[in-house]
């Protein structure tokens, strides 16, 4: 499984990590053969030694020297700045410059997928910490937001010093388009598998309210980024996750007519689950993921076929424009979107007539083998313990009236699927909540399970229904209640 471990930093004045940092960052800096520095101020080459060589002394004298550092500038040639990329422990986005010359830097040296894929620790500062949001803006240059890494959904202002009262105008400027965190120097966003820790102070601004960041509002932001965690097992994501029923779909088509000239949207395909059916039909296929490598993911199976398109980006978040569609349809995601947003935002993009349908896969093993069941439910009891909890489970998939749309129609079918044990355990490993069980526990719990199916004869038999709910929105006015 790809280990993701994301550090947001605003500055070190003092040129030194503070104890917290230095705690976390030990204990998560178990490799340190190389880290690379990729500069903010690609022209300024001895600046950039200067810099590259202090921040590695600044590890080295916390007790964690990498054996060796490099830097990424102009003077990097493409195909080394890739393998640098590739190689490396640790990468760090530097600050001092501006941050649009560090995405260009990025892209001219052609390392863009190799950063956003590697397994490296990824950590910024200042400029660095704005890029490896999805949204940010550089105010030094311009109040206009652009595309940042998408490591995160984390937009930050950093320096903040209430005493910089320049500053502190253009962090409020920021915050009446979206919600951004102002990190005073010293402070830290520790991302790793969905959970968040910080460090410092940091405050929460939102249409020019400056407050101090909550630990509920963390818990927030951890569910933001918890929607993230598939996004780090693309290929076992792809092979193991439940794909839906012929039926389903036949009967989907059937009552939608979709077909060549109609233009359908799929809200978070995944690595394409419920996607291959609606694609045949011959219609205009378009897809909104939030994930970079599962998005890849879907671009390598389906990009040459001319009626794909798909963007990688936040359904929540992304304009639209004048697009409209004749149906939109989502698979086990739409829970992921708070209620209101998912099915006014649906509807807005929905012609007159159109479409909305939500499938998910409600699955149960109990009736083939009461034992291993017992077995399984034990190992739960004593190793369920996720950092972050499932709270996707109370979308009310019956509600679309309430927000305009016509009676909601459910549909159920049927299914059934088979595991040996390793298959089963790779299986589990694809469920968000599981995810996010920490180790030993994690390890402890697949081992737990991966012996239980073994003992019953290496054989699990899971009965699915595929439940499927349909609603329009009305052809004219809004439907209601």
């Amino acid at each position: 499984m790809r280990k993701e471990f994301l550090a947001v930093f605003s500055g070190f004045p003092e040129h030194h990590f503070s104890a917290e940092i230095t705690e976390r960052l030990r204990a998560e800096l178990t490799e340190r053969r190389s880290i690379v520095f990729i500069t903010a101020c690609p022209l300024e080459y001895e600046q950039n030694d200067r810099d590259a060589d202090g921040m590695h002394e600044m590890f080295a004298e916390q007790g964690l020297p990498f054996e060796e550092h490099g830097v990424i500038d102009k003077r990097t040639a493409p195909e080394m700045a890739k393998k640098l990329v590739e190689n490396a422990d640790c990468i760090f986005l530097m600050g001092g410059g501006a941050c649009e010359e560090q995405l260009e830097l990025i892209r001219e040296k052609g390392c863009y997928d190799a950063l956003t894929s590697c397994h490296a620790a990824i950590f910024g500062v200042s400029a660095g910490s704005m890029n490896m949001a999805r949204k940010t803006v550089d105010f030094f240059e311009s109040m206009e937001a652009f595309d940042g890494l998408g490591l995160t959904n984390i937009t930050v202002s950093c320096h903040h010093d209430p005493k910089d009262t320049w500053r502190f105008e253009q962090t409020l400027r920021m915050s009446e388009d979206r919600t951004v965190y102002a990190m005073e120097d010293m402070s830290a966003f520790f991302i790793k598998e969905g959970r968040i820790d910080v460090v410092g102070t940091i405050f929460r601004v939102k249409d020019r309210e400056f407050r101090l960041l909550t630990e509920e509002e963390v818990k927030e932001l951890e569910q933001d980024e918890f929607r993230r965690v598939f996004d780090m097992i693309p290929d076992q994501f792809d092979k193991y996750r439940p794909r839906y029923s012929e039926e389903l779909f036949a009967y989907l088509i059937a009552e939608t007519g979709i077909g060549p000239g109609k233009r359908v949207l799929e809200i978070g395909p995944g690595t394409g689950q419920a996607t291959e059916p609606v694609l045949r039909t011959g219609c205009e296929y378009h897809a909104i993921e939030l994930g970079e490598h599962l998005c890849c993911k879907m671009k390598e199976k389906y990009g040459k076929l001319p009626n794909f398109h798909i963007v990688n980006d936040d359904f929540i978040t992304h304009d639209f424009g004048n697009e409209k569609f004749d149906m939109i349809y989502s698979a086990a995601t739409i829970q992921w979107i708070p209620e209101d947003v998912a099915f006014t935002k649906t509807f807005e993009l929905l012609k007159p007539g159109g479409t909305l349908a939500m499938m998910l896969t409600s699955a149960e093993y109990r009736s083939d083998d009461e034992a291993l069941y017992e077995k399984i439910q034990t190992l739960y009891d004593r190793y369920y313990k996720p950092d972050i909890p499932y709270k996707q489970g109370g979308f009310r998939y019956g509600a679309a009236p309430e927000y305009g749309y016509a009676e909601v129609e459910r549909r159920e079918f049927k299914g059934q699927r088979m595991f040996t044990a390793d298959e089963y355990v790779a299986f589990t490993g694809t469920h968000s909540d599981h995810i996010v069980i920490p180790e030993p526990l994690r390890t402890e719990f697949f081992e737990g399970l991966r012996s239980a199916v073994l003992d019953a004869g290496d054989r699990i038999v899971f009965h699915d229904t595929y439940v499927l709910y349909l609603t329009k929105r009305p052809v004219r006015g809004r439907a209601g209640r």
